[in-house]
């Protein structure tokens, strides 16, 4: 087993309150686990402690070594390591843009989403284990409003596995919510210098698409053909185990994880990407990071469209706080001549003034980071695409 690397990559669906049977999946994937040939197991949306706990403890006998990541403001986000060996060094890189505290339903931002690292003393070489989440599309048809956030967090996560790898041996796994001809994901590949596992051994990408979210295997879904989902583009491929072509060799790769055998049900909303690797002899040969004139100007324009979204909703906000204003004044004036009941005065002041201020801080705090973050990310992207060729 220490001649080569075999890695699995799953989003385990595990939302609170809205994910079901989260615990007799788990000990389903626990069984399955037991009895694999896997040795680093790279999990996505585990989000509560006792979800993690649950997995960690049950498979503890053969992956001796785990790491939960936290970071969230309420829970985590969602990434759970398992190792056969050990693993010597932890980092974990938060995402400059993360979504929006105030859309609660999303939860990206609360879930403080980033990249983490572990660094594995595996037999056959040091392993950079590089593990994220990137943000959801909750708008499959028309204008997404994340397609920015998306944007600078994959540019964000190349550049940090730029800066921070100390191995030859790179992988990079994840749920990254991104289809691989989206723009997002391009600048991923161009700026890491990495390579997509499944692709690289299924280049036909019609006969073999490799589907992993929402997909007629997986149970949790729309129980239709394969053909009707692709046809109205419901089938997507967006978890992806990534590596560095130029030290590493990819042997296998394959979609797995679908149906439980023996029962009814998958074992997560999403397929699992399974790769397997193997060190390639000593060579001259280096990872080529750096962006194309199209991709880039691709990138711009996603984060300029972000951008403008921004200053609109800044806008409404700002709107909004004044006319909250200009009512608690009118409720004030009342209260002065004593036009209405105290009771109902001080209620609808109080209401107005909460209102007021939670929109102001609003404005203060989370509009001008987020404006002042994308401005940032523009600018990053203006440079990088003066500089592109």
């Amino acid at each position: 087993m220490g001649t080569t690397i075999k890695v699995l990559s799953l989003n385990m669906w595990g939302v609170p309150f809205a994910s079901k049977k989260i615990k007799q999946r788990s000990e389903h994937l626990i069984e399955h686990l037991m009895v694999s040939d896997y040795q680093i197991v790279g999990l996505q949306e585990v989000f509560t402690s006792w979800h993690a706990k649950l997995i960690q403890d049950g498979v503890k006998s053969i992956f001796g070594h785990s790491h939960w990541f936290r970071s969230g403001s309420l829970g985590s986000p969602g990434l759970l390591v398992l190792s056969r060996y050990p693993i010597v060094e932890i980092a974990f890189h938060p995402f400059a843009l993360n979504g929006y505290p105030q859309r609660v339903a999303h939860g990206d931002w609360w879930a403080g989403k980033g990249v983490g690292l572990c660094r594995i003393d595996h037999p056959l070489a040091t392993v950079d284990f590089y593990i994220t989440h990137i943000h959801a599309n909750y708008t499959h048809t028309g204008y997404d409003m994340y397609t920015g956030h998306r944007v600078s967090q994959m540019y964000c996560m190349a550049k940090y596995i730029a800066r921070s790898c100390d191995s030859d041996a790179i992988i990079a796994v994840g749920d990254y919510n991104c289809k691989e001809d989206e723009v997002a994901t391009e600048v991923f590949v161009e700026a890491s210098g990495l390579t997509d596992s499944y692709r690289e051994l299924h280049p036909d990408k019609i006969n073999d698409p490799g589907y992993t979210n929402d997909t007629p295997e997986c149970s949790w879904r729309a129980d239709t053909s394969l053909a009707t989902l692709c046809s109205n583009g419901t089938c997507k491929r967006i978890d992806y185990i990534f590596f560095n072509s130029t030290k590493l060799s990819c042997t296998d790769s394959s979609v797995v994880m679908g149906k439980i055998p023996g029962q009814t049900f998958s074992y997560s909303d999403h397929l699992g990407v399974s790769s397997t690797f193997v060190l390639k002899p000593p060579s001259t040969a280096v990872r080529v990071c750096k962006l194309s004139k199209s991709t880039a100007e691709g990138a711009l324009e996603c984060i300029h469209r972000s951008l403008a979204a921004t200053h609109v909703d800044s806008t409404q906000k700002v709107v909004l706080w004044l006319c909250l204003t200009v009512v608690w004044c009118v409720v004030v004036v009342a209260a002065v001549l004593e036009l209405l009941p105290a009771v109902v005065l001080v209620l609808v002041g109080s209401i107005l003034a909460a209102a007021a201020t939670a929109v102001f801080w609003y404005l203060v705090i989370f509009c001008r980071s987020e404006s002042s973050k994308f401005s940032e990310a523009f600018d990053e992207m203006q440079i990088l695409t003066r500089f592109a060729e």
